[in-house]
């Protein structure tokens, strides 16, 4: 037969706690709690148990969520809004505090169309109807077709 091989741990310094849990039917959370707990020493998890409830129970008086979030990471997204409903929840606020612009806000995102000038559009006779010449030019030089036709305006 084989001698089995143990290595010793380094040992751990501990603190023990112990605590009471009321017995009877005008206790129900203190039975539930004492079931509880005897489920979790069948499985070797009592102490954890107990270790990560008091870390969450100080975590939620003091308005940390993260303890939870690290516990149990599908409740997360309960807790935190999607950029859908945050985008909602700001838009009502600006409808709140800003009702002038509430038409706007609700306006179909297409191009802005400008409003048509005030001004009257000179209305060119026949008589008066200004001749331009350009002369044609082999040149690339705009500048001068340009002033060359600004001469043959005059």
């Amino acid at each position: 037969m084989a001698k089995r091989k143990t290595t010793k741990r380094k040992p751990i310094k501990r603190v023990t706690r112990h605590f009471q849990l009321r017995i009877g039917q005008e206790y129900p959370i203190d039975a539930h709690v004492q079931e509880i707990l005897e489920f979790k020493k069948s499985k070797r998890s009592e102490v954890t148990a107990i270790r990560d409830g008091v870390r969450l129970l100080w975590a939620l008086e003091n308005n940390d969520l993260s303890v939870l979030f690290e516990m149990f990471p599908q409740y997360q997204s309960q807790f935190t809004p999607s950029t859908a409903d945050a985008l909602a929840q700001f838009m009502e606020i600006l409808r709140h505090q800003q009702p002038a612009l509430t038409p706007l806000i609700e306006q179909s995102t297409g191009p802005k169309q400008l409003p048509a000038p005030n001004f009257a559009m000179p209305v060119f006779e026949e008589d008066d109807e200004p001749t331009v010449l350009i002369r044609a030019s082999t040149s690339n030089d705009s500048a001068l077709n340009f002033v060359t036709a600004l001469r043959n305006m005059q």
